[in-house]
């Protein structure tokens, strides 16, 4: 019995390690690995010090019930949102909108990542590279239409290529008419597999060459 433990144990390591072992090769959806919100920091029950109902995922930021928001970004919506004003990139860019203000949520560093449901959380915030802030001007523009008046630098939105599990890849995202790049147009909130939550690899640069033609 325990010969038969040890073999499973080592095969699954071995998996494992092959799995993470495996080149990603951008442009070929089937090399990029899957990774579920469930072990990937986005699971708020993997947060020192946080506490999650029942241990549930999703709960945090979505309740299939009484959302306390409305309009089509908000579907279903229970995270609090950021009451944060942030200096732009650039003095034409909007504040934060949709999922980027949903994002922030978390990611200003000072909204409670269980503030969720209308708790008002416990004062855990998120520290490190991940707490974003509320000055956006030395990260990429957010809140911002994308460029359709200058071929020779931007591709069409219609060239970007799929992302993991041959799903969506880089996505803009049509607010008040516009087709806006936002936080969620580069990262997959439920997806770690790439890293960062990312889309599309960043070997190459092949994120950047979905919209930038250099």
């Amino acid at each position: 019995m325990k010969l038969a433990v040890w073999a499973m144990t080592v095969t699954t390591v071995a998996l494992v390690a092959g799995s993470a072992s495996a080149q990603i090769i951008p442009g070929d959806p089937g090399s990029y690995p899957s990774v579920g919100i469930q072990n990937s920091p986005h699971n708020l029950n993997n947060y020192p010090g946080v506490s999650i109902e029942g241990n549930q995922i999703c709960l945090p930021c979505h309740t299939p019930h009484n959302a306390l928001l409305e309009g089509e970004e908000n579907v279903l919506w229970n995270h609090a949102e950021t009451g944060e004003s942030f200096v732009m990139y650039s003095s034409t860019a909007d504040q934060p909108e949709g999922p980027s203000k949903m994002c922030l949520g978390c990611h200003d560093g000072v909204t409670a990542v269980d503030n969720y449901g209308g708790s008002g959380g416990t004062g855990i915030v998120i520290t490190g590279s991940a707490a974003i802030g509320s000055n956006l001007s030395n990260d990429h523009p957010i809140g911002i239409a994308y460029p359709t008046d200058r071929p020779a630098e931007y591709n069409d939105k219609a060239t970007f290529s799929p992302g993991i599990n041959s799903g969506p890849g880089v996505q803009l995202v049509t607010l008040s008419g516009l087709d806006r790049v936002e936080c969620t147009s580069c990262h997959e909130p439920h997806n770690n597999g790439l890293g960062e939550f990312l889309r599309a690899p960043i070997q190459e640069s092949y994120l950047c060459l979905q919209c930038h033609i250099k």
